[in-house]
C-alpha cells in the first residue's frame, strides 16, 4: 500500500490580496514605454542596416522616440525623427520616398524588412521585460515576509 501524502497551503487569502494590488503598483504606462523602448531599439539597428547609404543622413535619424501621444498611451514610435536644421534640408525628410518608393523611383524599403528581422528579439525583449518589471513590484509587496507556507500532515 503506498502511503498518502497531503500538502495544506495556508495563506491564500492574504496572497490573492497583494495580487490585486499589482497593477495599482506598476505605472502602466511608463512600463510600456521602457519596455516598448528598449526592444524597439533592436527594430531601430536592424533598420538601419537595411537603409541604402548615400550620406548618412537617413540611416542616423531612425530612431525610437515618444511623443506626447505615446505618453498620453503608453506607446513609442520606431522611424525617422526629423530634428530640424541641417538634417531637415539634407534629405532625411526623404525616408519615406526611399521606403515606399515614387513614380520614379524604385522602393528600397528599410523599415518593414528591419521589423521582419528582429521581431523574434523583440517579442523576446518584452517577455523579459515584463518579467522583470512584475518580479520588482512583487519584491516590493513582499518585503521580505512570508505569506504561505507548505504544511505536510
Amino acid at each position: 500500500m503506498s502511503s498518502l501524502n497531503i500538502t495544506r497551503l495556508e495563506g491564500w487569502r492574504e496572497v490573492q490580496k497583494d495580487l490585486a494590488k499589482l497593477p495599482y503598483m506598476i505605472d502602466q504606462k511608463k512600463f510600456f514605454i521602457a519596455v516598448f523602448r528598449k526592444a524597439g531599439q533592436h527594430v531601430r539597428n536592424a533598420a538601419r542596416g537595411f537603409v541604402p547609404v548615400d550620406s548618412g543622413v537617413l540611416k542616423k535619424s531612425i530612431k525610437v522616440f515618444v511623443t506626447r501621444k505615446g505618453r498620453q498611451f503608453g506607446y513609442v514610435t520606431i522611424g525617422v525623427k526629423l530634428t530640424g536644421g541641417d538634417k531637415w534640408d539634407d534629405g532625411a525628410i526623404y525616408g519615406s520616398k526611399i521606403e515606399y518608393g515614387t513614380s520614379s523611383q524604385q522602393a528600397q524599403p528599410y523599415m518593414r524588412p528591419g521589423w521582419d528581422v528582429s521581431k523574434s528579439t523583440v517579442r523576446a525583449e518584452m517577455i523579459n521585460g515584463a518579467k522583470v518589471i512584475v518580479q520588482r513590484a512583487i519584491k516590493g509587496l513582499n518585503k521580505g515576509k512570508r505569506y504561505y507556507q507548505n504544511k505536510a500532515f
